[in-house]
């Protein structure tokens, strides 16, 4: 179940399911942190807590100020500051893996691994075209777009479409759009090289918005990562796999022993 705290003077929404060892799940845009709740019945033995991301989910909007990358980055570090977990494993889909591994870099000792589903460390020109497309057509062409990201026959609810579609109107679009720029990226790109805990990289081999190679260009920054693929499986792996993400998480997590 989602339940709110307040960071930073905004009311912050976040999924906290199961019990055990803990799990953070960062999910991207335009998404919430029910991306990952198809997950929490195949993780047994695990503590799942996922934010919603600064003005998506059930995450309030500021009224005012940019809502650009940095604004993203200061909202959950914010958050994972008051979280009251000493470490946990960290698992990152889409925009939240810049977000994640941005803040992994800065805070190694809370961080037992990453899991990485379907982000990017590079500059992607299809994702560009989303922010254009949701620019010059709005939120509705948004809506009509998004099943297009699922592989596997899968039923998107009215509920969970305006979730995620809800909040990205143009207004919100101009007040910040830079959160897969080049600069931004780069910066990222220089973090990962530090990063040295153990990592697996899971993709969906019919990834239509991050294809494979995106995962390889990770692999080639981190050789001591494991890769696994996913056949039939898009860019919401969680969606269209949730069993199998599951699996390779549970598999790589277990074989992890504590840091403190």
């Amino acid at each position: 179940m989602r339940v709110h705290t307040t960071v930073g003077g905004v009311s912050t929404a976040y999924l906290d399911a199961g019990e055990g060892e803990p799990i953070v799940a960062l999910h991207g845009i335009p998404t919430s942190s029910l991306l990952f709740d198809p997950l929490v019945p195949h993780l047994e033995g695990y503590r799942l807590v996922a934010p919603d991301l600064l003005g998506q989910g059930g995450t309030e909007i500021p009224r005012h100020g940019r809502l650009d990358a940095a604004a993203y980055q200061r909202h959950l570090d914010a958050f994972l500051d008051q979280l009251p977990l000493q470490s946990f494993h960290l698992l990152v889909h889409d925009f939240g893996g810049p977000l994640g591994l941005t803040w992994a870099a800065e805070h190694r000792a809370r961080v037992k691994s990453i899991v990485m589903l379907s982000t990017t460390i590079s500059p992607s020109a299809r994702v560009t075209l989303f922010y254009v497309f949701n620019l010059l057509f709005g939120r509705m062409a948004l809506r009509r777009a998004l099943p297009w990201t699922l592989v596997r026959p899968r039923e998107l609810s009215r509920q969970l479409l305006d979730e995620w579609t809800s909040p990205w109107t143009r207004r919100r679009l101009l007040r910040g759009w830079d959160h897969f720029g080049a600069r931004h990226l780069r910066a990222v790109r220089d973090r990962l090289k530090r990063l040295d805990c153990p990592t697996l990289i899971v993709w969906g081999m019919n990834d239509r918005v991050f294809p494979l190679a995106h995962a390889r260009l990770i692999h080639e920054l981190l050789p001591h990562a494991a890769l696994a693929t996913i056949p039939r499986c898009g860019h919401w792996a969680t969606i269209d796999a949730p069993e199998q993400v599951a699996a390779e998480v549970r598999r790589f997590c277990g074989s992890i022993h504590t840091r403190v």
